[in-house]
C-alpha cells in the first residue's frame, strides 16, 4: 500500500485521470466537484479556476463520459456520480471502442495482405467482414462474377457491382429472400435470382478466386486454387441456380468462365468463340463456330460447335469427354 502526500495524491490522481482521457480542464472540474460535492456553474469556476466560458463545454464533456450529473434548474448544478461506478463505466466503454479499433484494424491488415497474395494458388480462412473481403474481389473481375447472398449483402456491394456491370463483366445474383436492389442499371442488366430458403454465401471471380462463408459464422473460405474454384462454381449453378428463381435473364453478351451461365440460355445458332484447351493434347486453342446444338446427360454440359473444320465438341472446365475443355466463351453474335 502506498502512503502519499497531498500535494503527491493529487498529481498522481491527475496521471491517472490523464491515462484515461480526461484533458486538463476535465481533470480541475472532476477533482473540484469530489472534494466540493453539489456545486453551481459559478461556484465551480471560482474552485477550479476553469474560465467561465468553457465551464458548460467541460461539464457536458464529463457527462458524456458518465462521470457527473447536471441537474437542471437556476442556478444549475453539477453532481458527481459514484466513482466506484462511473470509473469503471467508462473504462469499459473504452475496452469496447479499442476492441472495435483493433478489429477493425486487424481486417483492414489482412485484406492488404491478402490483396497481394491472390495470385497464389491456396486458400485461406479468415475473419474479416464479409463486405471488406468481398469488395477487393469484385474490383478484379473481368469477365463474369457470381454471387449469392443475403439482401443486406447485396445491398452492402450495390455499387461494386454496377462498376463491374459497366466493365462488360457478366454478373449473375442470387438473392436470398425478396431482392432489394432499386438500381434500374443492376436490374436490367445482371441476371437475377430469387431463392426463398437462404444458403451459403458464395462469390465468385471468373475462375480465379472464391468465396464461401456462413451467417451465423464469424469466418470465410477464401480459395484461390482451382480446382476449388471449379467446385464452388458447380455448387453455385447445381445446388444454388437450379433451386432459384430467374426474375432477369438479359440478352447473352460479352465474356463468360463457366458453360453453365449460357447452357440453358443458347437457343442455337448463336456465333460464338471459345478459348480452352484441347483434351487429347493439352495445347492452348481458340475456336469460333456457330451452336448447332447442345447436350446436357446427367451432369454434363457440352456445345456442338459448327466451325469451318466442322463440328466441334465443347465442355467447361476440365472437360474428358469432349473435344475441347472451355475457359472462356465469348458471344460474338
Amino acid at each position: 500500500m502506498f502512503i502519499y502526500k497531498d500535494k503527491e495524491l493529487g498529481n498522481e490522481l491527475k496521471e491517472r485521470l490523464s491515462s484515461l482521457g480526461l484533458s486538463l480542464y476535465e481533470i480541475n472540474a472532476y477533482l473540484t466537484l469530489l472534494r466540493g460535492g453539489i456545486l453551481t456553474a459559478s461556484e465551480l469556476v471560482k474552485r477550479s479556476g476553469i474560465p467561465h466560458s468553457r465551464i458548460y463545454d467541460i461539464a457536458r464533456k464529463l457527462s458524456e463520459k458518465g462521470l457527473i450529473e447536471i441537474i437542471e434548474g437556476r442556478p444549475r448544478k453539477f453532481k458527481l456520480v459514484d466513482p466506484n461506478i462511473a470509473l469503471r463505466v467508462l473504462v469499459e466503454k473504452k475496452k469496447r471502442r479499442l476492441d472495435k479499433l483493433c478489429g477493425d484494424t486487424l481486417n483492414l491488415i489482412n485484406i492488404f495482405a491478402l490483396k497481394g497474395r491472390l495470385e497464389d494458388k491456396t486458400t485461406w480462412i479468415v475473419e474479416i467482414e464479409l463486405a471488406d473481403l468481398t469488395l477487393p474481389l469484385l474490383k478484379r473481375a473481368k469477365y463474369q462474377l457470381l454471387l449469392a447472398a443475403t439482401p443486406h449483402l447485396i445491398a452492402e456491394l450495390k455499387d461494386e457491382l454496377k462498376r463491374a456491370l459497366r466493365r462488360g463483366v457478366n454478373v449473375t445474383i442470387t438473392s436470398y429472400g425478396d431482392l432489394k436492389i432499386d438500381d434500374p442499371f443492376i436490374k436490367e442488366n445482371a441476371e437475377l435470382y430469387v431463392r426463398k430458403a437462404p444458403s451459403l454465401t458464395i462469390v465468385l471471380v471468373d475462375a480465379n478466386a472464391g468465396v464461401i462463408s456462413d451467417p451465423r459464422i464469424n469466418y470465410s473460405i477464401l480459395t484461390t486454387e482451382p480446382i476449388l474454384v471449379r467446385a464452388l462454381t458447380d455448387l453455385f449453378y447445381s445446388s444454388l441456380i437450379q433451386t432459384s428463381k430467374c426474375v432477369n435473364s438479359p440478352s447473352l453478351k460479352g465474356r463468360f468462365i463457366s458453360i453453365w451461365a449460357i447452357i440453358h440460355r443458347l437457343q442455337g445458332g448463336e456465333r460464338i468463340r471459345v478459348k480452352g484447351v484441347e483434351v487429347k493434347t493439352g495445347r492452348e486453342v481458340v475456336v469460333e463456330g456457330t451452336v448447332e446444338g447442345k447436350i446436357l446427360d446427367d451432369g454434363i454440359a457440352s456445345i456442338l460447335l459448327r466451325t469451318d473444320y466442322g463440328v466441334v465438341k465443347v465442355g467447361g472446365i476440365g472437360a474428358m469427354l469432349e473435344d475441347i475443355g472451355g475457359v472462356i466463351f465469348e458471344i460474338i453474335s
